[in-house]
């Protein structure tokens, strides 16, 4: 059964040589270990790094900004994760019903976070103090600000490359790769990326 905060899935298949039969995205990286092994890093620290925003609301950002750009393979690994986390039924209905324009029912700092993200994803131009200002408005600090920008930025990468690459998979997949992230975080991808970089 498909997750609650999935959308549907256009069905792609690699669109070069070398990616029609890799199963995920983390399988693009580790081809090329020398290139993603910083980009792997750098996601460890993003989504798990101690921070104001719990890794579960950066799993969140990270499945709503996926969601605004029609990435099924990163909302359905995100999804995963955010269950393998244990987040509520109720929650994940709230995350729907804020992407269909409602979200009554996640805090107000969430909420906040949540349509920045939209404003960051679809019009980085018009981002101004006001936007930054009304995060903080609802307790949010100016790290937490950098951090959530650091989320929003680093899907709107992932989301493209994905696509451009045509990387699909399906729920079993996703169920294991967000049991990994929940439980380890990116390490184990990070660890493996440097033993074939050598």
């Amino acid at each position: 059964m498909a997750g609650r905060y999935e959308k549907p899935r256009r069905q792609q298949v690699g669109h070069l040589s070398y990616t029609k039969n890799l199963p995920g995205v983390a399988d693009v990286f580790l081809r090329d270990p020398g290139l993603y092994a910083p980009l792997l890093q750098f996601i460890e620290g993003v989504m798990t790094r101690p921070s104001q925003l719990g890794k579960a609301e950066r799993e969140m950002i990270a499945a709503h900004v996926s969601r605004r750009n029609g990435c099924g393979f990163c909302v359905g690994a995100h999804h995963w994760t955010l269950v393998a986390m244990g987040v509520d039924a109720e929650t994940m209905d709230a995350l729907d019903a804020l992407a269909a324009g409602d979200g009554e029912g996640l805090s107000s700092g969430l909420r906040a976070l949540l349509r920045f993200a939209d404003r960051l994803t679809e019009r980085p131009d018009e981002i101004g103090q006001e936007d930054v200002n009304a995060l903080m408005a609802v307790g949010w600090s100016e790290q937490a600000v950098e951090d959530a920008v650091n989320v929003v930025a680093l899907f709107n990468y992932v989301n493209r490359l994905v696509d451009a690459l045509g990387i699909e998979a399906g729920e079993p997949y996703f169920r294991q790769i967000g049991k990994v992230i929940a439980t380890d975080g990116y390490a184990p991808l990070i660890e493996t990326a440097l033993k074939r970089a050598g």
